[in-house]
């Protein structure tokens, strides 16, 4: 039987690939980017629903935000800085206010999604990753709640599930033994941190238990899959910058 880090980085390995594209070989270009980074209005407005359908794992998070994050292994030189985003259909072009974190709230546009727009960066793609972000109220800075992450996880999904392949689909759902991914417990999500982590401690009914971290300390494994942790568990992060506790 796989382990649930193996499991975990399978998936994530799957929800990383671009969607497939018949016409991928075909260079085009956008308000003068050759090949932009883009994502399909109607594909992320599935993360808006799976934000509804599974809010009751969070009901303390206000609303659902994304985020832009560069991708491990990208170009030399790409980053954050003068970055744009907008919403572009045939007829309507919307922009989206995007903050110096890559945060942004994805707005609900009826004309946009029977124009089947695309959600477009001014930059060329491959070096980005598209990351749904939720933050429930009264969460320290330096913490994360388990049941946002279990949620964040239903977002990327739904998005995910929009976009592979049907082989990749089929392969995760073949390892979980279940269509709903995120509520397996063979499955352990990944959660991301903007500043390389010292450690990652679980904090549960007087529990402290010390999560593996990965990717030179940029990501940790959270028991999002086992179903002893409850949702209000937190997630504890130490900076490796910051000076270590007394």
């Amino acid at each position: 039987m796989p382990s649930k880090r193996w499991l975990a980085a399978g998936l994530l390995l799957a929800l990383s690939l671009p969607p497939a594209m018949a016409d991928d070989a075909k260079t085009i270009e956008i308000n003068g980017t050759r090949n932009p980074e883009l994502k399909r209005y109607r594909v992320m407005l599935a993360g808006l629903d799976a934000f509804d359908e599974y809010h009751a794992l969070a009901p303390k998070a206000p609303a659902l935000s994304f985020r832009l994050r560069v991708r491990s292994g990208a170009q030399e030189g790409v980053t954050l800085d003068n970055l744009t985003l907008r919403i572009a259909g045939d007829q309507t072009s919307v922009p989206v206010p995007l903050a110096g974190d890559g945060l942004f709230s994805l707005p609900r546009i009826a004309a946009l999604a029977d124009e089947d727009a695309d959600l477009v960066l001014n930059q060329r793609k491959g070096n980005y990753r598209w990351d749904a972000d939720v933050r429930s109220a009264g969460v320290p800075p330096n913490m994360r709640r388990l049941g946002d992450l279990r949620l964040e996880c239903e977002v990327v999904v739904a998005v995910a599930k929009k976009e592979i392949p049907m082989w990749i689909h089929a392969t995760v759902t073949t390892m979980l033994l279940t269509n709903h991914w995120c509520g397996s417990d063979k499955l352990n999500w990944i959660g991301r941190s903007p500043r390389t982590l010292r450690q990652a401690t679980l904090v549960a009914d007087g529990q402290r238990l010390a999560l593996e971290l990965g990717d030179g300390g940029k990501t940790y494994t959270s028991p999002t899959g086992n179903p002893a942790y409850h949702d209000d568990a937190l997630i504890e992060l130490e900076y490796a910058d910051d000076a270590p506790p007394p």
